[in-house]
């Protein structure tokens, strides 16, 4: 019991922000929208949502956006499944979706034992074919609320089970790179959690990093690299964390920075949605 302990005491990153760092090369690609979130790199373009709009837009390297889903129900989260198709958690639908070749839209997710879920948030997909997904009520008034908790949520073989009803706001998730941890940011404690993830399910929360201090704005979506680097939007630019939890860096934007998606090639290059923008981070251009 005292090792583990000791082990646990050694993960935990308690810390202020780092310095942001001046080596990236930051360009904006697509602005004019109203709260972007939800990045997704697929079939070589960006896809992301702006909720308020209610719109999932496609922005190619070529510098075109175009609009690729209109009405998205507030679709906040983006994934896609193992046969390709579209993935979205939607804030006024109050459900997960899947977007279908013929452009319908099917229910994956709508209802916790006969109670409507609240706005689902951010999602991601494992391997075995489980979904996990985030549901604060953020979008959701209080009068509406059927659950009277906010929720981790784990969807497999159609069948919907509740992970963690303890976080305030849980809000971005994410999968470490072998798939053995699950991620979970706790918006306005600005905490992220970590869960074991076995054939048996979910199991040893604790936590990962907070920020001390608090913030206008909460933790959100997170990217995770190959070699375990956990990047991580907030409120003050993306936060980098090693996969002991320690920080490293920071990373500044204007505003708000709601999410981040990573694409790894000879360099990492980081999308990020910034409430009404979003931006292309080359890390570490000048080296």
């Amino acid at each position: 019991m005292y090792k583990l302990l000791i082990l646990l005491m050694l993960s935990v990153a308690i810390c202020q922000p780092a310095e942001a760092q001046s080596d990236h090369q930051i360009d904006l690609i697509s602005e004019g929208h109203r709260f972007t979130e939800g990045p997704l790199w697929y079939d070589n373009a960006l896809w992301f949502s702006d909720i308020p709009a209610s719109t999932i837009y496609r922005w190619q390297p070529e510098g075109e956006t175009t609009v690729a889903v209109r009405p998205s129900s507030g679709a906040n989260g983006l994934i896609v499944d193992t046969e390709g198709r579209l993935l979205m958690a939607q804030h006024q639908a109050r459900r997960i979706a899947r977007l279908n070749s013929d452009g319908t839209q099917t229910s994956l997710a709508s209802h916790y034992q006969d109670k409507r879920l609240n706005s689902p948030n951010d999602l991601v997909l494992a391997d075995s074919g489980t979904l996990y997904f985030t549901d604060p009520p953020f979008a959701v008034s209080a009068e509406e609320q059927e659950l009277d908790f906010a929720g981790v949520f784990a969807l497999h073989n159609g069948e919907l089970s509740l992970i963690d009803d303890e976080l305030e706001r849980p809000n971005g998730i994410i999968l470490s790179p072998d798939q053995s941890v699950l991620y979970v940011t706790d918006a306005y404690q600005w905490k992220i959690y970590a869960y074991d993830v076995t054939a048996d399910g979910v199991s040893n929360k604790r936590l990962f990093a907070a920020l001390e201090g608090e913030y206008d704005q909460g933790m959100d979506g997170m990217a995770v690299a190959a070699d375990g680097t956990l990047y991580v939007a907030g409120p003050e630019g993306i936060y980098v964390y090693t996969p002991a939890g320690e920080l490293t860096e920071r990373i500044a934007l204007p505003d708000f920075t709601a999410n981040v998606t990573l694409v790894e090639t000879d360099r990492r290059v980081l999308y990020v949605t910034n409430q009404t923008e979003v931006f292309r981070i080359t890390l570490n251009h000048k080296k």
